[in-house]
């Protein structure tokens, strides 16, 4: 009896928790833009792309990827919680490693190239300035990006970015991130700059050899919900 009693204690604490804890959620949209620094694989991949030829060491891809992005945040004053993202855009540029190209020379934009981009992992976020709402945050995140790059064709001369089929560049990735929000009751604005480096799920250690990997840096408006009680601080 004392057993069935205890349970239902903590299964009743469990679901009121939310109401002494303050949870947090934040929901937004915003802009990434960032490069793809590539390894020698995915090098090999663009060997065989009209558009993307001739890549060399040093060789990335730019892009612009508008995302829609949610946290929660179960306790406010411990300010950990789980956070993920979802991105769809495109590619600005490409250098081969020599030389940089732009949508000018080989028309590259989110409907010829496009990128998509998921995300979920952890998130840690501190009050700095209370007067502020200031908030310094960090997260770390497993990524999927993936590719997909119309290929062309020559036709006299020219090359034509709508024939010759898609290479893909499929990239599984883990990232380390820094940011600033700055919270204005119901509503926050928030920049972060990550680093992601590739996964190698046959060997781990593969995964740091690797030369490629990928930067960026996003700014995100949003809403945040929130539990209260009265004349308390959102932290």
């Amino acid at each position: 009896m004392k057993k069935r009693l205890l349970i239902l204690s903590l299964f009743v604490l469990i679901l009121l928790s939310p109401l002494f804890s303050r949870p947090q959620f934040f929901f937004g949209g915003g802009v990434e833009w960032g490069k793809l620094y590539m390894d020698e694989s995915e090098m090999t991949i663009l060997k065989g792309n009209t558009r993307y030829s001739n890549p060399k060491d040093g060789a990335y891809i730019s892009h612009f990827v508008p995302t829609l992005e949610a946290t929660f945040i179960p306790v406010a004053d411990l300010g950990v919680g789980m956070t993920c993202s979802f991105g769809y855009g495109g590619v600005l540029g490409y250098n081969n490693g020599s030389k940089l190209y732009s949508s000018s020379d080989n028309g590259y934009s989110i409907f010829t190239d496009s990128i998509v981009d998921v995300s979920i992992g952890v998130r840690y976020m501190t009050v700095m300035a209370k007067e502020k709402y200031l908030s310094f945050t960090s997260f770390a995140q497993y990524n999927y990006h993936g590719y997909f790059l119309s290929k062309g064709s020559v036709d006299n001369g020219y090359i034509s970015k709508d024939k010759g089929g898609v290479s893909n560049i499929n990239q599984h990735s883990m990232s380390l991130g820094i940011g600033l929000m700055e919270r204005y009751d119901a509503y926050y604005f928030k920049i972060d700059l990550s680093a992601q480096k590739p996964l190698s799920f046959s060997s781990f250690l593969d995964s740091f050899n690797s030369s490629g990997w990928r930067m960026s840096m996003s700014a995100t408006f949003g809403v945040v919900f929130t539990i209260l009680n009265e004349n308390e601080f959102m932290r």
